[in-house]
């Protein structure tokens, strides 16, 4: 379906740089270590787009002059969102490496304040002892022992302990020192962490203001009404037709896990039990591009908005994740995730620019589970949300005021 939908004019550019986001974007999952080698690699590649962008920008304005080079522009146009999709992708990205490198020299911090802690305590009982016991003077020890090979013992023994105790004071100086650093660096990682967050909403501006660019130019282009109804007739067609597979795969889900179904009161069989409360699954954003229904059988609900590209999508409650598409067309609804919330629940998050959780991961509400993009049959950011019962599409403005 993706191969025919390339030879029809604006939605083969579509597919053209949903092909280049889904090139660019990091492999989904999450490692226990963020090697700094990886962020270096992210910032370099960061520099590269940010040369091509600027590239891309004197080739628009030349363009734009041109009337009769109006496709040339419209594909040059698209280039630049792809342009400035990877770099919000790729901020996204550092910033997760960033969270992971300060969550992890911070476990390093807390396993060397134990060991500093329990180091101190020894001290600390090895000094109340020799203040009771009071220090014995070489003088005394000589005069309380026995013969020569005594003394020699007993000095031998003094030593050591005072050794010991030198030993203990300078490792726990090494280590508070360690401490220090690792603060340091985490009070580095957190300054960087905040710069790219800066810069991630500059490239959310750029983009809103790409796209309604992209939007007018396509509209230049596609002034026949006829054309373009016949169009939007063709693409309701087919997302009918994909519509139909999606009911049909719940329809086969449910049938293999009927312990899922909210006809058995046993609820998930999990840590999560289905109560039909849900969170809104894009914070921030609340603009409603596409209704439920919409005249064209919608299934679901499109969140959009200004600078809504790369922003977190959040699990609207807890469950597990029955089925995760990390690349390719997805039906047309691109990189998506399915999620089972136990009592016949489940939600469907489309059009992502990139997917963090894997198809068996479990979920808490409010999760984190991949980032707002346009990868499918989209034409432009957004979020395609759905709420089901027993893998019947609801209205998901029912469960939301």
């Amino acid at each position: 379906m993706a191969g025919n939908r390339k030879k029809k004019g604006w939605r083969a550019v579509a597919a053209v740089f949903l092909a280049v986001i889904i090139a660019a974007s990091p492999a989904a999952g999450q490692a226990p270590k963020v090697a700094a080698s990886d962020l270096s690699a992210l910032q370099q590649q960061q520099s590269e787009l940010k040369r091509q962008q600027e590239e891309t920008a004197a080739e628009l304005a030349a363009l734009k002059k041109d009337q009769a080079k109006q496709q040339e522009y419209v594909d040059t146009l698209q280039v630049q969102m792809n342009n400035l999709m990877s770099q919000i992708d790729n901020l996204n990205s550092q910033i997760t490496d960033l969270d992971a490198q300060i969550v992890q020299k911070e476990d390093e911090i807390s396993e060397k304040q134990a060991s500093i802690d329990y180091d101190f305590n020894l001290l600390k009982e090895r000094l109340h002892a020799m203040y009771l016991a009071g220090e014995a003077s070489t003088l005394q020890i000589l005069l309380g022992s026995e013969n020569m090979a005594d003394f020699m013992e007993k000095t031998q023994f003094m030593q050591a302990i005072t050794e010991h105790d030198t030993n203990l004071i300078n490792g726990l100086k090494q280590e508070m020192a360690e401490i220090q650093d690792e603060k340091q660096e985490i009070e580095s990682d957190k300054k960087l962490v905040s710069q790219n967050k800066k810069e991630l909403d500059a490239k959310s501006v750029e983009l809103s203001a790409l796209v309604e660019e992209n939007e007018a130019a396509l509209a230049r282009l596609t002034a026949n009404v006829t054309e373009v109804n016949s169009r939007n007739n063709e693409i309701a067609r087919e997302r009918e037709a994909v519509d139909d597979e999606i009911d049909a795969w719940y329809r086969d889900y449910y049938a293999k896990n009927p312990q899922q179904s909210s006809s058995n009161s046993g609820g998930s069989g999990g840590s999560y039990t289905g109560t039909g409360s849900f969170t809104w699954p894009c914070p921030g954003y609340t603009y409603l591009s596409s209704y439920w229904g919409d005249g064209r059988n919608h299934k679901g609900i499109d969140i959009a908005g200004s600078g809504i590209y790369g922003k977190p999508i959040v699990a609207a409650d807890s469950g597990k994740v029955i089925n995760a598409v990390h690349s390719g067309w997805g039906g047309g609804y691109g990189l998506c995730v399915y999620l089972d919330h136990g009592n016949g629940y489940s939600t469907r998050y489309g059009h992502m620019s990139k997917v963090i959780v894997n198809t068996g991961d479990t979920v808490e509400k409010g999760q984190v589970i991949g980032y707002v993009g346009s990868t499918g049959d989209s034409s432009g950011p957004h979020l395609h949300f759905e709420i089901r019962i027993d893998g019947v599409a609801q209205n998901p403005m029912n469960w939301f005021s």
